[in-house]
């Protein structure tokens, strides 16, 4: 047992080395792989589909009991870049850091590779293998396995998610939809205490009067985004807004999709056939100041819906953060760092989807 014990810490620490090589950040939060069932199910075996997870814990102290469930976009959890393809995107990575920080358990399921793909983002919508109604499954799901564990009080879990996570976002917190209000109707536990997308689709709620969020929902969205427009998110926003509906738009002027990216540069992905402009490719590039933006609002909302850390435990300051740095040897300028931190030195070789 001890040996075993042994070898865990030992992969961990090798992981938490591999974000910090890929990154040039000191992860401050590393991720356990876990496995639970979505609510969907096997068409072959009718049996429910196991999914695969990520898993992160705040540190020691930190611990609110409260919990996030985060879908992934149309790349999936992984990054696509070579010799970091079992790493967390470091879009993924920035938000369990910032959200293990504030003291909550992320779970991020993996609903691609648990089904047998990689990625949609180059697949055309009507020929994806994977939709937003079995991913709306997926996240039931996790809110399911995570109201049995003893580390997160069941009426504290929040739901987010990015492009095609964040449209799923939507599909879930819909108290229209008949399999989110027969989920809500046939358990003794509470739903999502709140609910935050990032560049959803908002395209397929033409009829605002059939979307009525069940938790309150934020959407983050660039004013130039030709992936996945803002112009139906204001719409469903406004609606909501006249019928006093806890659904709330915050549009990003001058961003593009993606603007949450902590590095990285503009670019037109000429192997995406979806978007405002089918055949012509989509845009995605980071903007830094809506990044900083709307990860503070991020906290915002999950301090208020779900808890916050005990007085005396802050959020890590960025000075905080380099002093970690420095005592685990990654020593280098501090304003070099602060510019890590806040996304800007545009050498991740990532890509945003």
């Amino acid at each position: 047992m001890k040996r075993r014990r042994a070898s865990a810490r030992v992969l961990a620490a090798a992981f938490a080395l591999l974000v910090v090589a890929s990154s040039g950040r000191a992860a401050t939060a590393v991720p356990e792989r876990v496995a639970f069932d979505s609510l969907d199910t096997d068409s072959a075996t009718g049996m429910p589909i196991r999914l695969t997870a990520l898993r992160y814990a705040p540190e020691q102290g930190l611990a609110t009991k409260g919990a996030v469930v985060a879908l992934h976009g149309c790349g999936g959890i992984y990054s696509a870049v070579k010799g970091r393809e079992t790493l967390p995107t470091l879009r993924h990575q920035a938000m369990a850091d910032m959200l293990a920080d504030e003291g909550y358990v992320v779970v991020f399921p993996d609903s691609f590779n648990s089904r047998g793909e990689r990625e949609l983002c180059t697949q055309p919508l009507e020929r994806r293998a994977i939709t937003q109604t079995q991913r709306r499954l997926d996240a039931l799901g996790a809110l399911a396995w995570l109201q049995t564990q003893a580390d997160v009080a069941p009426d504290r879990i929040a739901l987010l998610g990015w492009s095609h996570g964040g449209g799923t976002v939507l599909a879930a917190d819909n108290a229209r939809q008949p399999v989110v209000a027969a989920f809500r109707r046939t358990r003794d536990a509470p739903f999502f205490a709140t609910a935050i997308a990032f560049y959803p689709s908002c395209s397929a709620y033409t009829r605002p009067e059939n979307y009525v969020p069940a938790a309150p929902l934020q959407i983050f969205i660039g004013e130039r985004d030709d992936w996945t427009p803002a112009a139906p998110c204001v719409a469903l926003g406004a609606a909501a807004a006249a019928r006093e509906v806890e659904l709330m738009v915050k549009v990003y002027p001058d961003s593009y999709h993606g603007f949450d990216a902590p590095g990285g540069r503009l670019q037109v992905l000429a192997d995406v056939p979806n978007g405002v402009n089918p055949g012509r490719g989509v845009t995605v590039a980071p903007n830094f100041q809506a990044r900083a933006d709307a990860y503070a609002r991020v906290r915002a909302i999950l301090r208020a819906a779900i808890g916050q850390a005990a007085a005396g435990q802050p959020h890590r300051s960025h000075a905080a953060q380099f002093r970690l740095r420095r005592r685990r040897g990654l020593g280098e300028d501090e304003s070099v760092f602060r510019q890590r931190v806040a996304g800007g030195d545009g050498q991740s070789g990532e890509t945003v989807r």
